[in-house]
């Protein structure tokens, strides 16, 4: 396939995840390690819990000293942290604390509420007596030695750490943060805090990419804006084709204006075109290569389709640095909560909207302008009406993430 074809959208995602190869990796400290992802699949270093444990504040009780006696003699005390190793005989018992390490010839523990103590005796309800197990933690109930924790590809999450540091890990081995270099085309282009004059306006693209990368675990060099100069776009791609970054990212000059400079300044600098337009609207200037082993995305201007594009094209390529097993938005099915009306057929087009599913019944909206979408009505290139009730595609805007109950096509 040349560049000069205009790709599908599945076509480009296909394309760019087979041009992601993952990053090194590195050892962090494990409370460092949130929504990263391991390099390797983690597994229990010791079983989870390591020994016999107390559920309640009780006592632990042998087997009666004769044939269904109720009654135990108190030995010992046992807190939470005592490493002691005890025995208890027939008719023995133990005040222990929840935590306390379960002593040999324990049958388990009785809450001290159900308990009645006289003195160094304890009477406990019948309905413990032949009974074994009873409210204790036992060892590698959690977890067994060798078990896994984290399987590779998928991110770290607070409970995968809960387990990991019971297990006695201090550091984990993750894949590396990818690092995104991202500059904005155009002259009339100014910083937030720039006196404004009339045609000039604030680019709001940096804001949204420092937080779109982020978002994808990513780290960011913000390069500015570049005005709509052939010498200086070049001079900018240059510049970041020697960086230390592992994604150049582009807004704003694509297309087949007299301003859009970006392909020439690409392919001018050795850059490799590996696709120059979608049949996606937005998306249908959009411009995706290689450079010195680097990732490149010439993005549209408008925020709106560089935020849509971001979610579909340069998430998945982030999240494929980092290993992830999935890096596709995720799609689902629901139906349309009012008719949508497109402007003309000929390309597929994307629509914000917001989904919910409510009563077991999955619903989703186009959005209006400022109102806030969490996901996009795949909308075919050979429709302009699509039917409320209509069952419709969408893509949520958050790879591996999906309100509760939400279908999974």
């Amino acid at each position: 396939m040349s560049p000069q074809d205009a790709l599908s959208l599945e076509e480009a995602q296909k394309l760019i995840l087979q041009n992601c190869d993952v990053l090194s990796q590195e050892n962090i400290p494990l409370a460092r390690s949130l929504h990263r992802f391991p390099a390797s699949s983690l597994k229990a270093l010791s079983p989870l819990p390591d020994f016999d444990g107390s559920l309640r504040d009780g006592y632990g009780i042998a087997v009666p000293e004769t044939g269904g006696s109720c009654h135990f003699r108190i030995v010992d005390e046992v807190a939470a942290g005592d490493i002691r190793t005890l025995r208890l005989s027939p008719g023995e018992a133990v005040h222990i604390m929840t935590g306390g390490l379960i002593p040999d010839g324990c049958q388990g523990v009785v809450p001290q509420e159900q308990c009645r103590c006289e003195g160094k005796n304890i009477f406990v309800p019948e309905k413990f007596i032949g009974k074994t197990g009873f409210f204790i933690h036992s060892r590698g109930s959690n977890l067994q030695k060798g078990q896994i924790i984290v399987i590779r590809g998928e991110r770290i999450g607070p409970e995968h750490q809960i387990d990991l540091a019971g297990v006695g890990y201090a550091a984990v081995p993750v894949r590396r943060r990818p690092r995104v270099a991202f500059f904005c085309t155009g002259s009339e282009l100014l910083v937030t805090g720039d006196k404004r004059e009339k045609g000039e306006k604030f680019s709001a693209n940096p804001v949204l990419l420092q937080s779109l990368v982020s978002l994808a675990g990513a780290d960011y060099d913000n390069c500015g804006n570049v005005a709509d100069k052939p010498e200086d776009v070049l001079q900018q791609l240059e510049g970041l084709k020697g960086s230390n970054c592992d994604v150049i990212v582009s807004t704003g000059g694509m297309g087949p204006g007299r301003y859009d400079l970006v392909e020439e300044a690409f392919s001018r600098m050795g850059g490799q075109i590996l696709y120059r337009s979608l049949t996606l609207r937005p998306g249908k200037s959009t411009l995706f290569g290689r450079v010195s082993g680097k990732l490149f995305f010439g993005l549209p201007g408008p925020p709106p389709a560089v935020l849509l594009l971001f979610n579909e094209l340069v998430r998945p390529a982030l999240l494929a640095l980092q290993g992830a097993s999935e890096c596709l938005p995720r799609r689902v099915t629901a139906y349309l909560a009012e008719e949508l009306l497109l402007k003309k057929r000929g390309l597929a087009r994307l629509k914000s909207a917001a989904i919910q599913n409510t009563d077991g019944r999955c619903t989703v909206q186009p959005c209006r302008h400022g109102e806030p979408a969490n996901a996009y009505i795949y909308c075919p290139a050979d429709r302009r009406v699509l039917e409320k009730g209509g069952k419709v595609d969408v893509h949520l805007v958050d790879a591996g993430c999906s309100p509760v109950g939400l279908p999974y096509r």
